[in-house]
């Protein structure tokens, strides 16, 4: 039996995503944004597919735990996992779901 939670559904724009009504924290205290999503749609579901992840965790167990959560999600994380399983590097501890939106180019960090 596959591992399927009851979590949010990502692709329902009231609960998360891209189209959320969620504002980002700089929008709030009017702070210019210290990163940039190269995608927001994909980074969006990376955020959702490392929900409950453990850290520090390495590409593998990364990778593992996307797996484990795809099943309710289908084919349409190909992107997230081409991402993490291309850019992720072996060995590295990553500490947390920046660190690997960062390490798999979807998030950009700006110069301040």
């Amino acid at each position: 039996m596959s591992y399927v939670r009851d979590d949010k559904n990502y692709t329902d724009p009231s609960e998360s995503g891209v189209d959320s009504s969620v504002q980002r924290v700089g929008d709030l205290t009017n702070e210019p944004p210290i990163n940039e999503a190269t995608n927001k749609t994909i980074v969006s579901k990376l955020a959702n597919l490392l929900e409950d992840l453990k850290f520090p965790a390495t590409k593998e167990e990364i990778l593992d735990h996307i797996n484990r959560k795809s099943p309710s999600m289908g084919n349409r994380i190909n992107d997230v996992f081409e991402s993490v399983q291309n850019n992720l590097e072996e060995g590295i501890q990553y500490e947390n779901t920046y660190q690997i939106g960062l390490a798999s180019k979807l998030v950009e960090a700006n110069e301040v």
